[in-house]
């Protein structure tokens, strides 16, 4: 009984043959194209959708700014960014040294701290938008 050996290359090469044999028969790759396709139509979609809301990342820019200088502090942050300020409560009561950085660089953005609110709030405005 002969004995064929076959190198690795030949293995992979008929291996790839076969299984594009199977795919077509299944017509897995019709379907992957027409996924793609819809996935792709989808991005363009949202791409459309998220042009028409223009001014939001206008209005991101004094969050985005608070963010940065905040640095590590801000993960102790809820901050929300509405149409006439950014709000950022404490999520747990922040030590006495973080509270005074927090209110510091709230106040260099042009905010202050609310105690009827228990947050601070950075009012949007022409001097202090980014």
């Amino acid at each position: 009984m002969p004995i064929e050996v076959l190198a690795k290359e030949k293995i992979e090469k008929l291996i790839e043959e076969k299984l594009k044999r199977i795919l077509s028969d299944l017509q897995i790759v019709k379907k992957i194209t027409e996924l793609e396709a819809s996935a792709t139509k989808l991005t363009l979609d949202l791409k459309k959708l998220s042009a028409r809301e223009g001014s939001t990342p206008a209005l991101d820019l004094l969050t985005e700014a608070l963010t940065k200088d905040l640095a590590g502090l801000g993960t102790l942050l809820l901050i929300q960014g509405e149409p006439d300020s950014v709000t950022l409560r404490t999520k747990t009561r922040l030590r006495d040294q973080d509270f005074r950085i927090v209110r510091e660089i709230v106040s260099e953005h042009g905010g202050y701290w609310s105690l009827q609110k228990r947050m601070f709030i950075v009012p949007r405005n022409r001097s202090n938008k980014a």
